[in-house]
């Protein structure tokens, strides 16, 4: 099938592209097809089709737990649409965010600001609200069983988003780290861009979470945004750096709104360019960055910290 990119891993987890925005490498979902099948990431509604089709494919037919590292649209705005097509899979979430999978306006009205509402259908796609039952409530030391003795353990990692998990599987060496340490596109990983989104950045908060999933010492690292990095010490390290700079460099200009997404995109590629990124890299960042977002979590948290 031409629209299903499945990689194998080893030890029963694959890699699904889940095409998000009908494109490749934008939203990679991660699936242990184990005795209690677990899938980490659903993605929007809008691309959730190559999702369920890439799960055909596979010869999946039922799913005990999608879990989701948090819930921004982008990670969870498909999590009804995934319930409805699974009736017995549960939905894991954060505590922090689980009411909003139940009820999704709020979220879905929060989301609407920030992009316009028909941007967010023409890109993701609506939401559907999950039933409360169906919702499994996960926090850090809570572990989802994956059968034969194999369990995904829960890593509650703030930083990019107050609801924010990650999650560790110790057989496979896998972390799964949703957002919490940035965009690392396939292109041999030479970068890791950070995500500052408001409202809930905070890089305090989010270089000590990277400094414990670096503590539980993974084999590799699963980007939402995307695949596989498998130096996680160097691309951890790197990850940290980064965010520091981009919080100095914004705390040190005097340009508001526009003018200093402007400059900060500016400033961000003109640093790759010198470092010999090509511009295919470049441009893949460039798409994803949101760079009216990435400044005004950092200017939120400044404001917050007075």
């Amino acid at each position: 099938m031409d629209d299903v990119h499945v990689t194998d891993l080893g030890d029963d987890l694959y890699l699904i592209d889940a095409m998000m925005e009908d494109e490749p490498h934008r939203l990679a979902c991660y699936l242990f097809d184990t005795p209690e099948r677990v899938l980490v990431e659903c993605g929007p509604s809008r691309s959730i089709e190559h999702l369920f089709r890439a799960l055909d494919h596979v010869g999946v037919d039922d799913v005990a737990v999608m879990a989701v590292t948090h819930i921004h649209i982008d990670h969870a705005g498909g999590a009804g649409h995934f319930a409805r097509r699974y009736p017995n899979a549960r939905i894991g979430v954060h505590t922090k965010g689980a009411r909003h999978l139940v009820s999704p306006d709020r979220l879905w009205d929060s989301a609407c600001r920030v992009f316009g509402e028909q941007d967010l259908l023409d890109s993701w796609g609506p939401m559907e609200p999950i039933d409360e039952g169906r919702v499994l409530v996960l926090d850090e030391g809570d572990r989802i069983p994956l059968g034969g003795g194999r369990f995904v353990d829960v890593m509650y990692t703030p930083g990019h988003a107050k609801h924010h998990l990650v999650y560790h599987e110790a057989s496979s060496g896998a972390a799964f780290v949703g957002d919490a340490v940035g965009l690392a596109f396939p292109h041999g990983h030479m970068t890791v861009q950070p995500g500052t989104p408001p409202p809930d950045f905070d890089p305090d908060l989010l270089v000590d979470s990277l400094h414990r999933i670096g503590e539980r010492e993974p084999s590799f690292l699963g980007f939402a945004h995307f695949g596989l990095a498998t130096d996680p010490r160097s691309t951890l390290a790197e990850a940290e750096e980064r965010v520091r700079s981009w919080v100095s460099w914004v705390e040190a200009s005097d340009l508001e709104g526009n003018a200093l997404a402007d400059a900060l995109r500016d400033w961000v590629l003109g640093e790759y360019r010198r470092q010999g990124y090509s511009e295919e890299v470049i441009g893949a960042y460039d798409r994803s960055a949101q760079w009216g977002s990435q400044t005004a979590g950092i200017l939120r948290w400044m404001a917050l910290r007075g």
